[in-house]
Order: C-alpha cells, then structure tokens, then sequence
C-alpha cells in the first residue's frame, strides 16, 4: 500500500519550480523558497485558460490554477469539468509522463481522450496522474479533468467526507489551485528521497524510493553527495553507494546510512531564537544520482536542515536542548475571505503569502514579524501551508506545527474515515523534509465529530508510519479532559493539547498538569482576540501561564488582533471567525514596534525575559483598552517601608545557562534618578526559570518608583521592561497589616462565612454581624485574608478563573488561589482582587440581604465590588 502511494505522489514530493530545470544555483541564498527534489527531465506548464462546465450548466472559461474557482466567481458550484489539449514532450528516451497539480479540492478523476486514468480524493495536496500508458511521446490529447467539490462530498446528513479545514469560511478554496503540470521523467527514476537525521546519533540516514515504469525489471546504483545550501562550508562526509533491484512497474525504497555526521553544532538547522534581523538557519542539499543497469540515469536534489526534534517524556526538545514552544495559530481561512481579485486561496494569490513583490515584502516579512513578536512557532491550522510557505520557514528558522485539514464539527470521521487517513498520509509525505516542521498536529477539534480512539490512532499510525522522526499531537476541543480523553495512545511521541481551559473570551491562568506529557494550552483568549483587552491578553494570560511551567502556549489567534502580520492586510479587509474586524491592520497602524501593546507581547514572550508575575497577574484581565498596568491594580507602599518583589527569570533560549539578571529603582519615571540598582549572574537551565527576589526601601519623598527589570546574556541585552512602577503614601498603598471588619460599600454588611462554619470549603457571603479577617502581607504585595473566628483563608477553589464562582474559606497552604491584592480606590474603599484570576470580590447581583453569595467577578468599579476595612 505505502509502495503505491509513493509512486502516486513521489513526484511532487519536494516543491514546484515553474520548470524543472529552471532552478537557479543562487537560488538557496535569497528567501524565494526553493524547488527541491524534483527529477523531471521535461516540464509543460499548464497554467493558463481552460475549458469549464459548471454541472448542469454550460460551458465556459477559467484560469487554472487562478486560485481555484470560488476565487473567479463560481461561488455556488458544487461539481465542474476543466479540459485543455496537451502535448506531450518527447525526451528522446524511454520516459514516463505524468499530469500533476499541486492541489485539488476535493475529488478529480483526470480523462485523456476520453479515457479515465484515474480518480484521486485529496485535500490541499497534490492530485497526480500517470498518463504514460495514454499518451505517447510527442502527441497531442484532450485532458479533461471532472472535479468535485465539498459541497458534492457529502452524507445524507450532511456531513463532509473530505477533511475541508475551516467549513465555517465561505471562501476555501474549491477546484484546481497551486499549480498544473505536465511534466515527464525517465521511464526509471528517483521518485522520492526522505532525508532523515538524528543529533543523538551524529548520524544522516536517507531513504531513496525508486520507481520503474518499464516492462522489464532494472537494477539501479545509487550514489550521493552532500553540499552546503547558503552556508558552511563542511567537510560533508562521503556516501556510500547502494544497488536496488526495482521489478517492472513497480517502486522499491532502499535506505543508505547511516552515516556518520561530525560537523558539529554550526551545521545544525536552529531556528531563530532569539529574535536576531537577517536572520538564515543553515540547510544542506543532497543531491541523489541514480545509473540503471543500461546506462539511464536520473538526477534529483533535495534540501534538509541536520536537526532532531522529538518529545522526552514531559517535554520536547531540539537538537537534544529543552524548547517551551510560544506562538501563534495561523487561520488562514480568515484571509481566504478577502477580496483580492476575487476571495479564496489567500496562500496562493494574496500577496502578504507570496515572495516578496513590488509594494509587498511578501511572506518572508511575516515570517520575520512573528519572530520579531518573539514567537517561536506558528500553528499553520486547519488549512495547510503551501510549499512556499515551509520553503522560507525552513530558511528563517521559524519552527512550524504542521496540522491537517481534519476539523472536527461538519466532518463524518466514519463515513470519510479513508479519505481522512490519505489525507494525513499525503500532507506527511509532502512536508517531511522540511526541517522546520517540528511537529505533526493530526486533527483539530475531533470530539465535535464522531471521533473515537481507533479514529485517532489510525490518523496516528498514517502520520507516523510516513515519517516517524516528529512528535505528533491532537488540539483538543475546549475543555479537553487531555489524559483520559484517549487512555490507549501511549506513544512516547504523542501529546493532546486542550483548548481554552478558562473558558472562551475570558482571561485566565490555568495550566493542566499531565504526568509523562507535555503541558500547555493550543487556542485561548477567542472570541476576545479581536480587541484591545483580548490583545493584551496575549501578553499577561501567556506570562502567567508560562510562570506555572506550560510547554507549548499559542493563544488564538493573532490575525483577529493584527490582520497586516501579513504584509498590507487592512482590518477591513476580512471579517474574522468570530465576527467583527481586527484591532489593528496596515490601515490604522504603521509602526507596531513603538505601540504598548506590541511591546508587551514582546515582553512576555521573550525567551530570556524577567517578569514579576504578580504584577502582571495584577492588570490580567486588563481594559477595554487593553491598559497596562491598570490604575487599581498598582501596589503601593508607605514611605521608607521596605519593597520585596518576587521576579521570574526565565531561560527559554536554546543555548547558555548563564542569564545576567539586573534591576534599578527610579524615582518618578523610568529614566529617572536610581535609587538602588542590584543584580547577579544566575544559573537557569535551558527551558526552565528561576524566583530571583528583589527588595528595597522606599523613598521618603516621591509619588512613584518605577522598577527597571533587564537580562543579558554574553554581555548582550536580551529583556528589558520599564513599565512597571508603585505608588508611594498615595490613595493606592495597601492597608497596614491587621484585624478588620470588611464592609461592602453597596450593602453595608460586613464579609462573613455562612453559618459562622469553621469547615474548609464553607461559602463566603454578606452577613449583618461583627465577623472579622486577620489581614496579612506576603511577598509581592499581596495578602491574605483569615476568618478570625475560624482561623481559615479567603480562597478561590481551585485555582479557577471563572467569573460568578462562589469564594470559600481553606486551610492555609501557601497556595496563590488563598492570596490577595487589595486596590483602593481613592476615596476610602478597596476592592479585593484574587491573585490568580484577577477578578474580584463581589457580591452577587448587588444583593442587600444576609446571607447573598460573595463571588468573584470581572471588575466593573460597582459598589458592590468595593469593601471598606474598619480597624476591629
């Protein structure tokens, strides 16, 4: 089975030039990505007009590949036939020829003269056809293509058969788009080669499939040879050659290696990290020559990064070095939807996806704008990147989880099960000798299917049978139970990814906890993500979840807040998803660099940042501006009191364990006069963080003091963040340690615990009374508040961030959910703010009755949410 599928897809494996041998040598140096590994001795294009007749309708015209067809306007059809006359080359040797598009969505059952060669079932991948038996050298035939769309691959109940990626958006693509080709190749030849490398074994393996179209059976000698591709130079080992026996008609894989590699660190491919202009990973060429046993030979040429990535146990790695992964879910169905000479097939035909062209950087500047966000990786979800896309990913370092187009909500996993595996298969075979795919994401969403196990594992078996070098993973649907969601896929390179584990369009801090897995959230923040305060939540929900240790973060998604991540995207170009227009875009925003809100994000996602994650946790749930910090939520403190902040290092670069940690206090502006400065030479290992505290003695005088917190590495700057400041003796210092009634200021009745319990988890509510709390500070401005009369804290259980969640008192135990932020208000009030979820203490529905339940909810400034604290 895996034999035939090679010899269906083995020539468009790789990418596609617009002619074979056109190519050029320097090519590998510019970002314009590269067409690697293909063998075609002789190559037609086909793009241009064809003949097409809509079903039941008559015949016209339309551009192949043009984008598909919903793109030139055939927005209401279902079924079409595309047909063109071809002539076929004649290469003066025995030869086979091959019709080949770089994608069909979704069905196409390719005719020569009338004669079916055959149908293949696709998604965003190549659809290609062996003519060789009808069509001889040098003749001329009608090729008709009948297509079907997703609209006409359907069940009764109307549920897809076909992965379609994002069955929300109107406008992806739909017919034949990325390319047409007729291209021919040697009647033997080297149809695929997978390049495999291990950083663990100092070794190179490559599998070379080689395909015999002839009657006869051919023995074929292999031999290859290596070549730096926009760098080195290396001493590239030898490779030894290796003879195949390939029957008539037939492919036969065999694999060479492994051979010893040695050319230590600077051969590997790194990805940009951290963020550094100019930036080029370094890749290698192998270039394969095969000579059968009468004297024909076949050339092709692949590029590779030397890099391993792979999952051990609770983390991932690169290279053998721990990699948290901080990025991004890239929709492209979003972009689908503008009108760029009609909508669809954005990565193809809108210019922000395309190499770089007069009045647009292209797709080389959002690759860079990702990077330079500090992001990492980039999600391609639901619809697959195009092969030019992964080109320029591979040559700027930016690391990639490649995902399929299985989504699950209109899709039937059970009726479409083969055509979902093919499709995995397929997209794994196209992509896998791109380096910067570190990992397989084999469906999104499934549970809003008919999803099963033995679905999952066959997606898993299909994805790791094509390629076996990459983690994969599952985004979960929202509030994926992850560990017990599939208790049979034990695999040591598999992991499942929950979404939105605070629930939709809220700002949250929680972190699941997987014992021999990574951790970490694939989709928070949405709906939000298309305002000032979702976009903020970028920065503080990600730096409060990376503090508890998360491996993977990527909120979702980045394009509802900055459209132009993709180069000349206006806001009101597209409607995202969740409705609306994006925050920001080319139209209302020239320079991102010097906005707070960019900057933030920068912050947060700095590989080797130092974040004080009380601060941060403090102004979470932000504004509807997205403001930072918020007014309230700025500690204060008493003149000449002593100042002890709780600083997170963090160390997610990729080599150094040494961080320079250094920190200033300045009087009323950042670049104010110091008033003491510290720092010290820490010791974090790569892809984990260290508590560093810092302490001080307020001024006698001044309103404020702004804390000036900055890493280093090598003597190299690498974080700096100077917008955190405390007020001093003002309206906003916290209260002096004690015992107080605490009063809300709408009802007039005091905090109070229900039935005067002393149980752990008894309700907090309103409750006329002489109830008392102990009030105690810790480290980092918070505090705590203790039941005087019970001897137990105010405390959120577990840790959760969801508004309208009744308070409860504990046993002390340290825990932030027991610690909090008290905010005042100015004239006389506080307002009691959890340290973990940044809501606050209110009493529900602005209740005046005892016993009303106290709750945590977003912060509106009502009185219901302010509480006066009278000495006891």
């Amino acid at each position: 089975m895996l034999a035939a599928v090679a010899v269906l897809l083995a020539p468009a494996v790789g990418t596609e030039p617009a002619t074979a041998e056109a190519v050029p040598a320097t090519s590998a140096r510019q970002v314009d990505g590269v067409a690697a590994g293909n063998g075609a001795i002789g190559s037609v294009d086909l793009a241009g007009t064809w003949s097409f007749t809509p079903a039941g309708r008559a015949t016209t015209s339309i551009t192949v590949p043009g984008g598909g067809w919903y793109k030139q306007g055939f927005t209401d059809v279902n079924e079409a036939v595309y047909s063109r006359t071809v002539t076929v080359p004649d290469s003066g040797q025995p030869q086979s020829a091959w019709i080949e598009f770089g994608a069909v969505n979704h069905q196409a059952t390719l005719s020569v003269d009338g004669r079916v060669v055959a149908t293949r079932t696709t998604a965003f991948t190549p659809s290609n056809f062996d003519i060789t038996a009808y069509a001889a050298p040098g003749t001329t035939h009608t090729i008709s293509v009948a297509v079907k769309g997703r609209g006409a691959l359907r069940t009764s109940a109307g549920k897809y058969l076909v992965p379609v990626a994002a069955d929300w958006s109107e406008a992806v693509p739909q017919g034949i788009f990325r390319s047409a080709f007729l291209r021919t190749y040697p009647a033997v030849y080297v149809s695929d080669t997978f390049v495999r490398t291990s950083v663990a074994n100092q070794s190179l393996t490559y599998d070379v499939s080689v395909t015999n179209t002839s009657a006869a059976a051919r023995t074929v000698t292999l031999t290859g040879a290596l070549a730096s591709d926009g760098g080195g130079p290396f001493a590239y080992p030898a490779l030894p050659s290796r003879a195949v026996s390939v029957p008539a008609r037939s492919t036969a894989t065999v694999t060479v290696g492994p051979v010893a590699w040695t050319l230590g660190t600077a051969s590997y491919w790194w990805p940009n990290v951290p963020y550094r202009p100019g930036y080029r990973a370094q890749l290698h060429r192998l270039s394969v020559h095969a000579v059968t046993d009468e004297g024909r030979t076949s050339d092709t040429a692949y590029r590779f990064g030397f890099r391993e990535s792979r999952q051990n146990g609770e983390y991932f790695e690169l290279n053998g070095v721990r990699v948290n992964y901080r990025g991004d879910n890239l929709q492209g169905a979003d972009y689908d939807r503008i009108d760029h000479g009609g909508k669809g097939d954005a990565y193809d035909t809108l210019p922000g996806f395309l190499p770089p062209s007069p009045g647009n950087p292209g797709w080389p500047q959002a690759v860079d704008n990702y990077q330079r966000l500090n992001f990492n990786v980039v999600r391609i979800h639901q619809e697959p990147a195009s092969p030019y896309m992964l080109d320029v990913a591979d040559e700027l370092g930016l690391m990639i989880i490649d995902e399929s187009g299985v989504r699950g909500g209109a899709e039937d996993f059970v009726a479409g099960h083969d055509n979902m595996v093919g499709h995995v298969r397929a997209l794994t075979l196209r992509d896998r000798n791109h380096p910067a795919v570190v990992r397989w994401s084999q469906a999104n969403e499934p549970s809003f299917s008919n999803d099963s196990e033995q679905f999952e594992q066959d997606l898993y078996a299909a994805m790791n049978g094509a390629d076996g070098t990459r983690p994969i993973s599952v985004d979960a649907a929202p509030g994926a139970d992850s560990p017990g969601r599939y208790p049979n896929m034990n695999y040591p390179n598999f992991a499942i990814f929950a979404h939105y584990l605070d629930g939709t369009g809220q700002y949250g801090e929680r972190v699941p906890s997987v014992t021999g897995r990574p951790d970490g959230e694939g989709e928070y923040i949405w709906p939000k993500c298309n305002t000032k305060q979702g976009f903020e939540w970028f920065a503080t929900a990600t730096a409060a979840k990376r503090g508890k240790g998360a491996n993977d973060l990527r909120p979702y998604t980045l394009l509802s807040a900055w459209a132009s991540v993709i180069p000349g995207v206006r806001t009101t170009d597209f409607t995202p998803e969740e409705g609306g227009h994006p925050v920001y875009g080319a139209d209302n925003l020239t320079d991102p660099w010097s906005n707070p809100q960019f900057q933030r994000v920068q912050a947060a996602f700095n590989p080797v940042a130092a974040i004080d994650l009380p601060y941060w946790s403090a102004s979470g749930v932000s504004d509807a501006g997205g403001s930072f910090p918020l007014p309230q939520a700025v500690p204060g403190y008493a003149a000449n009191s002593t100042v002890t902040r709780a600083v997170t290092v963090f160390n997610d670069d990729l080599t150094g364990t040494a961080v320079d940690f250094a920190w200033s206090a300045r009087l009323d502006s950042p670049t104010g006069a110091v008033l003491v400065s510290g720092g010290s030479t820490l010791a974090v290992p790569l892809g984990a963080r260290v508590t560093q505290p810092v302490s001080f003695t307020a001024p006698a005088a001044g309103s404020r003091v702004y804390l000036v917190l900055s890493t280093a590495k090598a003597g190299t700057t690498t974080f700096t963040d100077t917008v955190e400041y405390f007020t001093l003796g003002g309206s906003n210092t916290g209260p002096a340690p004690g015992t107080y009634r605490v009063v809300n200021r709408n009802s007039g009745k005091p905090l109070a615990i229900a039935g005067n319990s002393t149980a752990d988890g008894a309700k907090a509510v309103q409750q006329t009374g002489t109830a008392t709390w102990t009030i105690a500070t810790i480290a980092g401005g918070a505090y705590t508040l203790r039941n005087t009369a019970s001897g137990k804290v105010l405390d959120v259980n577990g840790s959760a961030t969801t508004a309208g969640l009744q308070l409860q008192q504990w046993t002390a135990n340290g825990g932030t959910n027991q610690q909090w932020y008290l905010r005042a208000t100015g004239d006389g009030y506080y307002t009691i703010v959890s340290h973990d979820s940044g809501l606050v203490a209110d009493v529900y529905g602005q209740a005046t009755t005892d016993g009303a339940q106290v709750v945590q909810w977003t912060a509106n400034n009502g009185p219901n949410q302010q509480w006066q604290l009278t000495p006891a």
